[in-house]
């Protein structure tokens, strides 16, 4: 019998990322030869990364990532810890030689938060990229692959519909038009949340990335597909708003009211062929947890209800018979009618997110589906949403960086790639 082959894996942070990324590789699908080995783990705190250990069966804790990286040299390595640590983990890995860097979400926050200066949001935006293109560049001299986990682009709604295209573009058609997106729940509690120097910004900047990369994907997968190359957005338009931190104290019953960050944002996105998305992120939802997609094409509309979704009906006339099980993403309360998601983990894409790093960090010629392509339109698309907050919604032109950065097509995505969640006739 051949010895099965190890991937060491590392986890940074020990948070909301970081518990959902351990199980997450428990629920990989089974691999004959493939032993997915949870190596090490880091913490600000290092007592945190203790506990986590022993809560979810990790080899080690360590009292610094760039120790763990030194001890481990891990196969893939999980950057899931606050947004402000993703720019400095990310170099530091790549120069240790990580094969496959997994990078949260967002991909990193304007560096002038870390030197306590203060600067117009046009300056953010460059100096931003600026700071992202250095990080791409140290990732892609080194030979590691970067994949960007937005879970959104990996839901199994997203994969059936990508394998669709795929036979539209070969009729003729294929031509993805509007799409519309949202993310919303009633307000992260996370310390790091309220303040901008650790989160990057609020909604805008940390709900409505999850909307906004499935809608990247499904337009660089469609130029792709048609034509071999991605089709890029060019210009962007927004809005971000401090809505609860103005009404009066009894309208906060329900929410966590920010006060340095906003908690309602909106961007619309233009391609450059002449092609429309428009994403929520919202602090507004009282009901928990809304992730939801719209796709018009000229070949279909679809409807991705991700959360909640009817697909299961519960009603509990008390909520307490539930206990501490929670049925949904954030939802408040179990009592009444409510629509639960069970592996929630699955349907929220992060096996499939997980599952492609793995299959990267086995088939060294392979890219990943959410890359540095992904990344830095994203990264590009969220700066310029708040240029255009800050002057009421003016259109801003980002072409400077999705035109003049070029991505090679050995770390472009593969649509064919993606995995087939459709039978065949």
């Amino acid at each position: 019998m051949t010895d099965p082959t190890t991937l060491n894996v590392t986890i940074n942070g020990t948070g909301f990322a970081g518990d959902y990324t351990a199980q997450t590789y428990g629920l990989i699908p089974h691999r004959n030869g493939v032993d997915i080995h949870l190596a090490g783990v880091t913490s600000g705190h290092f007592e945190n990364a203790e506990r986590f250990a022993a809560e979810h069966g990790v080899a080690k804790a360590f009292a610094s990532h760039a120790q763990m990286l030194e001890a481990i040299h891990p196969d893939i390595d999980n950057i899931a810890c606050a947004n402000a640590t993703h720019g400095p983990y990310t170099i530091e890995a790549a120069r240790a030689g990580v094969a496959v860097i997994v990078l949260e979400k967002p991909p990193v926050v304007w560096p002038g938060y870390g030197q306590d200066r203060q600067a117009d949001a046009v300056t953010r935006k460059r100096e931003s990229m600026e700071y992202l293109s250095g990080i791409l560049d140290t990732v892609a001299a080194s030979g590691s692959r970067l994949l960007y986990a937005e879970d959104f682009v990996y839901v199994d709604g997203m994969k059936g519909l990508v394998e669709l295209l795929a036979e539209a573009v070969e009729r003729g058609q294929g031509r993805i038009l509007w799409q519309q997106g949202t993310c919303a729940h009633q307000g992260s509690h996370a310390p790091a949340y309220d303040t901008p120097a650790l989160s990057g910004g609020g909604a805008l900047f940390n709900k409505a990335c999850h909307p906004l990369g499935p809608c990247l994907y499904l337009k660089q997968a469609e130029g792709i597909l048609r034509d071999g190359r991605p089709i890029r957005p060019v210009s962007v338009s927004a809005i971000a708003l401090q809505v609860l931190k103005h009404q009066p104290e009894a309208s906060a019953r329900h929410f966590r009211v920010l006060q340095n960050v906003d908690d309602f944002g909106r961007i619309t996105v233009l391609f450059d062929d002449h092609t429309v998305a428009e994403v929520v992120g919202s602090d507004l939802s009282v009901s928990g947890i809304r992730n939801e997609l719209r796709v018009i094409s000229d070949f279909a509309q679809y409807d991705m209800r991700i959360n909640p979704n009817n697909e299961n009906e519960l009603f509990l006339p008390d909520s307490d018979i539930a206990g501490d099980l929670l049925l949904r993403e954030k939802l408040p309360t179990a009592q009444g009618t409510s629509f639960p998601r069970p592996r929630q983990f699955h349907a929220h894409g992060y096996v499939n997110e997980m599952n492609d790093a793995v299959d990267c960090a086995l088939d060294p010629s392979r890219a990943p589906q959410s890359g540095p392509l992904m990344a830095w339109d994203t990264m590009a698309v969220l700066m310029a949403a708040y240029e255009s907050a800050e002057a009421t919604g003016t259109l801003v032109d980002i072409s400077e960086y999705t035109r003049d950065r070029q991505f090679p097509s050995s770390s472009l995505p593969d649509p064919r790639r993606f995995g087939a969640v459709f039978q065949r006739q």
